[in-house]
């Protein structure tokens, strides 16, 4: 039996000469970086190549808008059928008419355009048009309250606003108001809240979008051009607009399939030739919002890359998603690891749907995932990758043997990428296995926090290391291990909650005084929001009645749904502070976590909470 390769072996094929995962190493913004040699130099490239090399294909399957569809002549969407088909041809011809439009509104090369809605073929085709005219897209989370993303579209300075339907509705009202401070909002349904572009995509303009598709007017575009803002919750308690350039955000097109190639390597297997237009189809079902990295970044251009079927729906659902992978021939399922545990747990799929591959990031999985999928799936293909907004996506990754032989490691870093574990305090390196701070350098790494100087300096020193704010270990082969976040954030099925956020809406009740959000185990979500407040004196004079459902009440016009704490404990006296007078959430958590368990073990109170 032959050896097997290292990963350091692995990596030296995977990026030698010729390979198209070559890696070379270039000077930007002053920092000698290592870089994917054949990489798109712009999302316009990428995107006009794969659109036009697989468009006869079958690209989007999406939920019908809710009123008119898309006109275009060449849908293939049949009457019976409640999802709007197109292929990668007609999607191209809808976004060049899209960006000739915006074109003709005076958007140009480096202004930055919000993208607002659930995942559907507007968002996408928004998306793909911003930045064939070498815009800069905005990916709006829309699962915050209307204040916050107001907040968001503000603190961007945007150019023009393009929503859905039901974000249309949220902020329309606004533009009504001079003093909103907001641009030019558009809708890319039919709505009686803001002027709707469907009409253009059925409106000739041949010239306009032979000159999108020739690319003039694209003076200056290039990799380190700004290509893409997504937002981080972080722990401030107000969002942070993380702007990347072309080549940060396109480097994931690359680094999202270095697992499966290291995977094949280190099993002895041959690597996979580049994808053809005649190869067979496969089928993806995106199950996180595309307003995500995630989304975005991994399963967006993975699908473009691959000319894979792009299945998505209005909201996560695991019947609709079982009835899916049954109906559209679903291969490839994931996203965070409660996406992956609920399908595999779901008594409606089949016992003869076999899915071939599984991917998963964006929080902790189970130690008990990959054998529980294993056991399922035996010959399916299951990647779990380390990632943050800033660092656009992936930036470790595990598969095959390794994962199951290591699956509370996120796998060693992509070729582009480094890893530092350092003290937190001196920030001097430690040695391998020692536990420490996490930092990352590399092409990937964000380029800064839109308009915020000083949180950019605090992320990401001169050398270019950005903090992730977590904390692990590397073992002996370069693997990863996450241990602990030392940002006060809680991950509830992948997405980032600020305890701050939390805390800010529980203290804006009358009778409360002190809180402390924290994190409660979730069988399938990983987390869920839990709190601890105290009440004011005042209120204990009065002899004023709270409760935890009082509190909740307070706080549901305050939160959005995922960040609702899963349980309210009214703690007796102040919350125990250390020497420095700061908060004890450990010692809190730990009580906290024991009556959550004692609640789940009588009534299974919370095990149902949903996405």
């Amino acid at each position: 039996m032959e050896k097997q390769l290292s990963i350091a072996e692995c990596d030296r094929i995977l990026t030698g000469p010729g390979s198209p995962m070559e890696t070379e190493e270039k000077v930007i913004f002053g920092r000698r970086l290592t870089v994917w040699k054949h990489l798109p130099p712009t999302f316009r490239d990428f995107l006009i190549f794969n659109l036009q090399k697989y468009s006869q294909k079958e690209f989007i399957s999406s939920p019908l808008p809710l009123r008119e569809p898309f006109k275009s002549s060449k849908s293939l969407t049949d009457k019976a059928d409640p999802r709007e088909r197109l292929t990668f041809g007609d999607v191209l011809d809808r976004s060049l008419k899209l960006a000739a439009w915006m074109r003709s509104r005076g958007i140009k090369v480096g202004d930055r355009v919000v993208i607002g809605g659930k995942n559907c073929t507007g968002w996408i085709v928004s998306f793909i048009a911003v930045h064939l005219i070498g815009a800069v897209t905005v990916c709006l989370n829309c699962w915050v309250p209307r204040e916050q993303m107001v907040y968001s579209i503000k603190m961007v300075e945007p150019s023009m606003v393009l929503l859905d339907e039901e974000r249309a509705e949220i902020l329309g009202p606004f533009t009504h108001v001079k003093e909103s401070g907001l641009p030019p909002m558009f809708c890319w349904e039919e709505s009686g809240h803001l002027p709707s572009v469907v009409e253009i995509y059925s409106t000739p303009n041949n010239q306009g979008t032979k000159e999108v598709l020739d690319g003039v007017g694209l003076a200056g575009l290039g990799p380190e051009s700004d290509a893409v803002i997504f937002y981080s919750s972080g722990t401030s308690g107000f969002p942070k607009a993380v702007l990347s350039t072309q080549r940060m955000a396109l480097s994931n097109a690359i680094s999202g399939m270095v697992a499966t190639a290291r995977a094949l390597l280190r099993a002895g297997l041959p690597l996979p030739q580049p994808p053809k237009p005649t190869d067979p189809q496969r089928v993806v079902l995106l199950s996180v919002p595309l307003f995500h990295v995630t989304g975005c970044l991994s399963w967006l251009l993975r699908a473009i890359t691959n000319g894979s079927k792009f299945v998505t729906s209005r909201k996560w659902d695991v019947k609709e998603a079982v009835r899916l992978i049954v109906e559209e021939g679903v291969h490839t399922v994931g996203g965070v690891p409660a996406i992956a545990s609920q399908i595999l747990q779901s008594p409606d799929l089949p016992d003869n749907i076999a899915l071939d591959s599984i991917f998963y990031g964006g929080a902790p999985p189970s130690k008990h995932m990959a054998n529980e999928v294993r056991k399922r799936w035996p010959k399916a293909a299951v990647i779990q990758g380390y990632g943050l907004t800033e660092t656009n996506a992936v930036a470790c990754a595990v598969s095959g043997a390794d994962y199951l032989s290591r699956p509370d490691s996120t796998g060693p870093p992509v070729p582009i990428c480094e890893i530092r574990i350092v003290n937190p305090d001196t920030r001097k390196p430690l040695s391998t296995g020692q536990q420490g701070l996490i930092l990352i350098k590399g092409a990937q790494v964000m380029k800064c926090y839109y308009g915020n100087e000083q949180a950019t300096r605090q992320a990401i020193d001169e050398e270019g290391w950005f903090d992730t704010g977590d904390a692990g270990y590397l073992d002996e082969d370069g693997f990863l291990f996450i241990k602990d976040r030392l940002k006060d954030l809680i991950i509830r099925g992948g997405e980032n909650i600020a305890s701050m956020d939390v805390e800010n809406a529980l203290t804006s009740h009358p009778h409360i005084d002190e809180v402390a959000a924290i994190a409660l185990p979730h069988p399938i979500l990983g987390e869920v929001v839990g709190a601890v407040v105290t009440l004011r004196e005042s209120a204990k004079a009065r002899g004023v009645k709270v409760t935890e459902e009082s509190i909740l009440g307070h706080v549901r016009s305050k939160l959005p749904k995922h960040a609702m704490p899963a349980m309210v404990i009214i703690w007796e006296g102040g919350l125990p502070k250390n020497v420095n007078g700061k908060t004890m959430k450990k010692e809190i958590k730990s009580v906290a976590v024991k009556e959550w368990e004692r609640r789940q073990s009588v009534n299974n109170r919370g095990a149902k909470a949903k996405l």
